[in-house]
């Protein structure tokens, strides 16, 4: 390994799996400073809540070039001073690294994982300087390489040795991932793509490849092919059954379920495992546009030392939530009835939830920090996600926008302006952009839909639009706990409503979440509750639906249940099931194809 004459050097290499920890030095020129301020985020760029990552900080010192202790002073929960500094300065500290979030730092015998912003400090002084970064073969297993989007000095095979980055913000845009893994390569539009799949899988690696490449394909198409990469990077952390991503500028960080990924046997088989697996790669790599260079301007250069604000949450989780599975249906990677049924999905979601009666979409983008990733058993009642109703926006907008050009101009045209005039030249969107760009470069002006739907808790004209381009809406009741909408389902006369979600197990019934207005709430029900019994008969191994429906609509029966430990007994009046899933078909095909395609 070359060595690095930059002013400032950083080391990452593992300490001991069985601890969960990694060592991480800094070797900074530090002729210039008689003291140096380091400081670590509390959160993480795509991820809008304080995670305060410096606790996982469990030592911190530093030296000077003979090895000699120098005084370090913690100022707050998450910044250091470092004084007496000298010509050479060099700081050693320890992380814990137990978060599979992927928003932060993991090790164990599996793999090992780290988030820029959860293992190196910021040094104020020169956070706006070139550094690089060594990363070490310490204690790492066998078989494990190393895998990073970091522009390469002096790399081997292994992915060991010497990166180097721009500045602190491009620092933290490359996570790192330890691991043995299997990498599928191939290339789009001059562009390097790597999927990393590690945790151990059977998977059908081939067909992964192929949809993977349509995905980006598609992506670079709507955009364009004009962008600062030259190579992308899917780390994929494979476990039992998690899920989650996370955007990056040169990659994205996966967390999925490896029992969903496709197998050899299912070749000719979509299934919903492998389906969700597709649209959440097609989530976040449109992300590489839209929130890692298209971004509110409050974004451009984020304070990470405290929460930072934006009501435009809608239109880049929303508008992404929208894409990642249209694009999906626009590869052909699935068909229209299956694209349809994720569809009714969605709508199924915002449909039951309350919250939408309560919080408008730019208030859920703006109480991020507090209220959407922070949720507690009253969110269904509460709270909105700009995600879900940010999609439906889209979706509304898309067609909108269809109906009223005459068929010649889409939503499409609107992430194309986004990326000609904010993302290209990084300049940064106000809140009033999707007004601004419908009316200056589509000669459209939607304002009234958008201010009621951006600024008010009215129903959004979705079922209107949808059958505007031939599609029907049809609303049932769910079949049970698991039923998630987008299917037409089996039709049950005798279906009751609970209006809570619950757990089961060998000591009964124990209640989530409580929706208002509905049965549950009305008999005094609550969280925690552990329902034991129905009109003094055990319930263990039963199914509470299926009990409550042996009673007629309309008559009452009495839950025996424990609260805090104490026994208590609660009148339920049997209320007939709600119609609040949705499905969807196709009546006018023709129209339809106008939306669809073919």
């Amino acid at each position: 390994m070359k060595a690095s004459n930059s002013k400032l050097h950083y080391q990452l290499s593992i300490d001991a799996i069985s601890k969960h920890t990694f060592n991480v030095e800094i070797h900074i020129d530090s002729a210039d400073f008689d003291e140096l301020n380091l400081t670590l985020p509390c959160w993480i760029p795509g991820s809008y809540m304080v995670r305060d990552f410096a606790k996982n900080l469990l030592t911190i010192s530093a030296c000077n070039e003979q090895n000699q202790a120098l005084p370090v002073t913690q100022l707050d929960k998450q910044s250091w001073q470092v004084s007496q500094c000298q010509a050479k300065t060099i700081i050693r500290y320890q992380v814990y690294a137990f978060d599979l979030s992927i928003r932060a730092a993991f090790l164990d015998t599996e793999y090992g994982f780290a988030n820029g912003t959860s293992v190196f400090l910021k040094v104020q002084e020169l956070h706006e300087q070139a550094s690089t970064v060594a990363i070490l073969a310490d204690n790492l297993l066998p078989n494990w390489r190393t895998f990073t989007a970091m522009t390469q000095l002096d790399v081997n095979d292994t992915g060991i040795g010497l990166y180097r980055v721009s500045d602190y913000a491009d620092l933290i845009e490359h996570p790192i991932l330890f691991a043995d893994a299997d990498v599928l390569e191939f290339e789009v539009e001059g562009i390097n793509f790597k999927m990393v799949l590690a945790g151990g899988h059977n998977a059908d690696l081939p067909r992964i490849k192929s949809d993977l490449e349509k995905i980006c394909q598609h992506h670079l198409n709507l955009f364009s092919s004009d962008i600062d990469i030259k190579h992308y990077l899917f780390m994929t952390l494979l476990s039992e059954s998690d899920f989650g991503g996370l955007e990056h500028t040169h990659s994205t960080a996966l967390l999925f379920s490896r029992n969903e990924l496709p197998t050899v046997a299912e070749q000719h088989t979509m299934t919903d495992g492998y389906r969700s697996f597709l649209g959440l790669c097609s989530h976040e790599l449109f992300h590489t546009w839209h929130v890692k260079r298209i971004k509110p301007k409050v974004y451009l250069t984020p304070d990470l030392s405290k929460e930072c604000y934006s009501e435009q949450l809608w239109i880049y989780e929303g508008f992404t939530s929208y894409y990642d599975d249209f694009s999906l249906l626009r590869s052909q990677i699935i068909n229209q009835e299956s694209y349809l049924e994720l569809l009714g999905q969605t709508l199924t979601r915002l449909y039951r939830t309350e919250g939408r009666k309560v919080q408008t979409v730019t208030q859920s983008s703006f109480e991020a920090w507090t209220k959407f990733y922070k949720q507690d058993e009253n969110a269904v009642n509460g709270i909105v996600s700009y995600y879900i109703k940010g999609a439906v926006i889209a979706l509304c907008l898309d067609l909108l926008i269809k109906r009223e050009s005459q068929h010649k101009q889409s939503l499409d045209d609107v992430m194309q302006a986004l990326w000609q005039d904010f993302g290209k030249p990084l300049s940064g969107t106000d809140n009033q952009v999707i007004h601004e760009l419908l009316r200056d470069k589509l000669h459209l002006d939607l304002s009234e839909f958008l201010d009621k739907a951006l600024y008010s808790t009215d129903e959004l004209p979705w079922q209107e639009l949808l059958a505007s381009f031939g599609i029907t809406s049809h609303f049932r009741a769910r079949n049970n706990l698991k039923d998630i909408g987008g299917k037409k389902g089996a039709y049950d006369s005798n279906a009751v409503d609970l209006g809570m979600h619950y757990s089961s197990d060998s000591s009964g019934i124990t209640v989530q979440q409580v929706s208002n207005g509905r049965a549950a709430q009305h008999a005094g029900l609550q969280k925690g509750d552990r329902i034991v019994a129905l009109n003094q008969w055990d319930l263990k191994g039963k199914t509470l639906e299926t009990e409550l429906a042996k009673y007629p609509l309309g008559s009452s029966v009495e839950l025996t249940l424990f609260r805090r430990g104490r026994l208590l007994q609660v009148s339920l009046q049997i209320q007939a099931a709600e119609k609040d899933t949705i499905y969807l078909t196709i009546d006018d095909p023709v129209m339809a194809r106008l939306w669809l395609g073919e």
